[in-house]
């Protein structure tokens, strides 16, 4: 996994800055720390939709935040690019931070796309996913079962955590023990702008080059065997005909341990928070269990853990009543989109019966189109199980201080959530 060096003017590019003369900057990280967001989104969505945002470091980006103009971006590649060559899925111009930029699944296009996700598809399917439920459910029911007797803990760390951790190990086939070294990487390599997650640019650097050594290993031991795990999967990919080198295997693994941990980790504590907050409708999801994968959707819909993607205008194009350019980078907004009054009644309200009604549009926390979340199944299946021991072992749970979230304007994500119980 490739980078540029620490101190180099590019590295810095990944870090968002404070900037001035910029009203209303959608890249600050600290604007996404708060609820404050919702009310920009909401004066975004009604008033300009497409909204131009300067950056004094780069050439400035749209932000899209209507459901139906994230749609039909992130739903048409030939138009709006993801691909590594036009910049990548990032805010930042991937060839900006990095020497040499390697391909992951995220910021590929179809045809290349379509040809590693197909070659990864196997561990994600419906039968895969569900044959892997009764050790999820053993996971969570032992993290739970652990914090019963103190009638309080952090949900960060003692259940969201090493939940989508094991999977994450079970899903690479290595040591659970590893578990600690994957959070360790992933969190420095999403924390480009939380110093406690990354307080140096050296020790991301540090860090590439300790997972570098950890995924070699893994490719040279796993490459050509019958085994069926990601790492084996990944490693036997094909692109374009040709065999996955080393460099590109290291950049899909490092994107895959944050987004088989990160996301979920987050959305499962939002949910508690959600949840904690709205009573009734915990209490709603206690009396009526078939209301349970449809309230699983609900909450990923508040939660939108990925907040955004990238794309880059491959032609000129209108968007809404704006005129982009062929270059110009396209952001889309997956949390502003997934509270889109035009979709949805009372849109920013917690109903975990919403999804239960056939008539609803699908949220797009997910994503949309060929870049749909390929892990998708597990989340929602995590989700679902967790939520379900909690509730029928720990359900007066309620968040009991200050939750801390993660600096970013990429991952909506929980650093600490300090809840109390019933001892049990």
């Amino acid at each position: 996994m490739t980078d540029s060096p620490p101190l180099g003017p590019s590295a810095l590019r990944r870090r968002s800055v404070r900037q001035s003369g910029v009203a209303l900057d959608l890249k600050d990280p600290d604007l996404h720390c708060g609820t404050e967001r919702y009310s920009v989104f909401v004066r975004l969505r009604r008033d300009e939709p497409v909204y131009w945002n300067p950056e004094t470091d780069s050439t400035g980006f749209w932000a899209v935040t209507r459901y139906e103009d994230v749609l039909r971006v992130v739903q048409d590649p030939e138009t709006f690019s993801a691909d590594v060559r036009n910049g990548g899925m990032r805010i930042f111009n991937i060839q900006d931070v990095t020497q040499d930029p390697r391909p992951h699944l995220l910021s590929l296009d179809p045809p290349r796309h379509t040809q590693l996700r197909r070659a990864l598809l196997p561990l994600f399917g419906a039968e895969a996913v569900a044959r892997l439920e009764p050790r999820i459910r053993l996971r969570a029911s032992r993290l739970i079962d652990a914090i019963a007797p103190a009638g309080a803990c952090d949900f960060v760390t003692a259940v969201a955590q090493p939940l989508t951790l094991g999977l994450l190990t079970d899903l690479l086939e290595v040591p659970e023990e590893d578990a600690a070294l994957l959070v360790r990487w992933s969190n420095i390599f999403i924390g480009d702008d939380d110093p406690d997650y990354q307080p140096s640019l050296e020790e991301r650097q540090q860090a590439i080059r300790e997972a570098d050594a950890y995924s070699r290993a893994l490719y040279e031991d796993r490459r050509g065997s019958a085994r069926s795990d990601f790492v084996t999967l990944l490693a036997g990919a094909k692109v374009d005909g040709l065999d996955m080198d080393f460099e590109t295997f290291s950049v899909n693994f490092c994107a895959f341990i944050i987004a088989a941990n990160e996301t979920t980790r987050h959305a499962i504590t939002a949910t508690v928070l959600e949840l904690s907050d709205n009573p009734a409708q915990r209490k709603q999801l206690i009396e009526d269990p078939s209301l349970m994968p449809a309230a699983v959707k609900e909450l990923i819909r508040l939660s939108t853990p990925l907040m955004h993607v990238r794309r880059t205008a491959t032609r000129n194009v209108m968007l809404g009543d704006k005129h982009i350019r062929k270059g110009d980078k396209v952001v889309v907004w997956y949390n502003s989109a997934n509270r889109d009054e035009g979709v949805w009644r009372d849109a920013a309200a917690c109903d975990v019966s919403r999804f239960h009604r056939e008539s609803e549009r699908p949220m797009v926390a997910f994503g949309a189109g060929p870049h749909h979340c390929l892990g998708w199944r597990f989340a929602e299946l995590q989700l679902r199980v967790v939520l379900e021991v909690l509730l029928s072992r720990l359900p007066d749970f309620h968040v009991a201080g200050n939750s801390q979230r993660l600096r970013s304007n990429f991952i909506s994500g929980f650093k600490r959530l300090p809840v109390s119980f019933t001892p049990r």
